[in-house]
């Protein structure tokens, strides 16, 4: 009798239909492990992160969440439920597109792949979009409206400046703002460049105070744009998807001079005082915009979830004491700092750490479970393309269940290697994770993985600093150059059992060679002047450029 009551207390918001939790999910971007509070284990006053901190207190602490080494290759991950493997492992430029493949030919998502918002809004969710994207751009259905958001403010590509806003790139010798914006009708079906935001020429991180001219931070725009979603959101009682994807920490790094004259106080290195100082700026961000959520009596049902979407980038970020960094597939690139708060985390789990295996891609499938909707994509299983490889978390997250649904995690890769070949190349698996075992499978030339090297806790400093991307390793295919580690016991992988486990790593490696065979890989096409064409035709603004909507 004890334990029919206890399933089915477990099962009360399902059968008695409880409000569906308000989810306000942060992607913070380019965050190292040891740039928040809660990862120090010796505290130091340059690392300044008390509402993260406090947030991780009372929630759930995620220490074996992974995702992919950069920046695109985990949004679409997460977007659409697929690991990058099976969605796309480059970070090609979103103005690419390829004319003989109208599904799978551009940069990002493909077209006919289900989006996260897409499932939310089934479930009778408001859903919005804030910050960065690089998921693509070339259609409408490219754009956060496309996939399911009601509302936009972001940027497309994988960064731009913070007071400019443009990207870096130019369109017959204009330089073209990445900032789009989509509230209500006024700005058209999908949204359009982001005029009225636009700060004044001289406006630059070198003069935060042009006389008479508009100098915001980009990410200032953002965190109001959050707090303008949940000021005007109807009711507590209507579930709201708030998807908010920080530029920071990602660079160019920029802040305001007041915040960065903090850290120039207590930190003699000029790259780490930025880093200290923009990571702190949106700590701060996050804490007002919890207020907000407390402020309008929808924090008790509330999930918040955070994850970095890749590992900090050496020099300038700090992984320690995890080995290597963004753009490679140490745990420094890929185990990035993860949890859940918020008053819907049940009471039993609060303060704890997780060690269950847990893929970002998993909350695709998470997610739809609490908005009570099948996660399975059938619009893009009628269009060919990979089904979602994403598992229900909330058995294991709420204390349900004491292990994770995840038996193996696929690590992505794509041949040419690492930071200097990112943008094209078929794809490949980079390695895989069996618990306690994560065997990796170099791509880069002569089956190499650069960023091979330990930061220190204190990095970067005033001493020499290594290139980290000449520190290579060769992860090959025989146990005499393969690379196996119990990355449990030995979680800054420094004692590789390659040849010492030849069972265990051979395998692994015939796990490996089997999901190989399933790898999404399409032609993404070339930079497609219409692109530009557009860009210009919208002011100087970039955005979708193909299949646009008639008049």
């Amino acid at each position: 009798m004890t334990h029919h009551l206890y399933l089915l207390l477990l099962l009360a918001p399902a059968v008695f239909g409880a409000p569906k939790p308000h989810v306000l999910f942060i992607l913070i971007d380019d965050l190292g492990h040891a740039e928040l509070g809660y990862h120090r284990e010796v505290k130091t006053q340059e690392v300044q992160t008390p509402n993260i901190d406090k947030l991780v207190s009372e929630g759930v602490q995620l220490e074996r969440h992974y995702v992919h080494k950069f920046c695109s290759p985990t949004r679409c991950a997460i977007q659409s439920g697929r690991a990058p493997i099976h969605v796309n492992v480059i970070n090609a430029a979103p103005e690419v597109r390829n004319p003989a493949d109208r599904v799978s030919g551009y940069a990002g998502m493909p077209v006919n792949m289900t989006g996260i918002a897409e499932i939310m809004k089934r479930g009778g969710y408001k859903t919005h979009f804030a910050g960065k994207w690089d998921v693509g751009m070339a259609t409408p259905m490219h754009t956060p409206i496309g996939r399911g958001y009601d509302t936009t403010l972001h940027y497309f590509h994988h960064a731009n400046d913070y007071f400019t806003f443009k990207d870096g790139g130019s369109c017959s010798g204009t330089m073209i703002t990445d900032l789009w914006n989509k509230w209500d009708a006024s700005q058209g079906p999908y949204g359009h460049g982001a005029k009225t935001m636009k700060n004044g020429p001289q406006c630059s991180m070198g003069n935060q105070n042009p006389p008479n001219q508009t100098c915001v931070f980009e990410d200032d725009l953002f965190e109001n744009r959050v707090k303008k979603v949940v000021q005007n959101h109807p009711s507590p009682d209507i579930p709201l998807f708030m998807f908010w994807a920080t530029h920071i920490v990602h660079g160019p790094l920029e802040i305001p001079d007041a915040q960065l004259a903090k850290f120039t106080k207590i930190i003699d290195n000029k790259q780490r005082a930025l880093y200290h100082s923009m990571v702190n700026y949106i700590d701060t961000a996050i804490g007002n915009v919890v207020d907000d959520y407390k402020n309008h009596s929808m924090y008790d049902n509330l999930l918040i979830i955070f994850s970095s979407d890749n590992g900090g980038p050496l020099p300038a970020g700090n992984n320690y004491p995890l080995r290597g960094g963004k753009f490679s597939n140490w745990e420094g690139g890929i185990r990035v700092n993860a949890f859940i708060s918020g008053g819907f985390v049940p009471q039993n789990v609060r303060g704890t750490i997780n060690t269950g295996l847990v893929a970002g891609w998993d909350w695709y499938a998470t997610l739809a479970g609490l908005a009570g909707e099948d996660p399975t994509d059938h619009k893009a299983s009628a269009a060919g393309l990979p089904p979602i490889d994403s598992h229900d978390l909330w058995p294991l997250l709420s204390g349900q269940n004491s292990t994770s649904p995840r038996a193996v995690l696929e690590i992505g890769s794509n041949l040419g290697g690492d930071e200097a070949n990112r943008t094209s190349g078929p794809t490949m698996l980079g390695g895989i994770i069996m618990p306690p075992y994560k065997l990796l499978l170099g791509q880069g030339p002569g089956g190499i993985i650069d960023m091979a090297g330990w930061p220190g806790p204190q990095s970067p400093n005033n001493t020499i600093e290594p290139n980290y991307s000449n520190i290579t390793q060769v992860c090959g295919r025989t146990p005499e150059t393969g690379c196996l580690y119990d990355v449990y016991a030995d979680p800054g992988e420094h004692n590789n059992l390659a040849s010492s486990m030849t069972s265990v790593f051979t395998t692994m490696l015939e796990k490996a060679d089997a999901i190989q065979k399933t790898v999404f890989s399409p032609d993404r096409g070339a930079t497609d002047p219409q692109a530009c064409a557009q860009a210009l035709d919208n002011g100087a603004f970039w955005g979708p450029f193909y299949e646009l909507p008639k008049n």
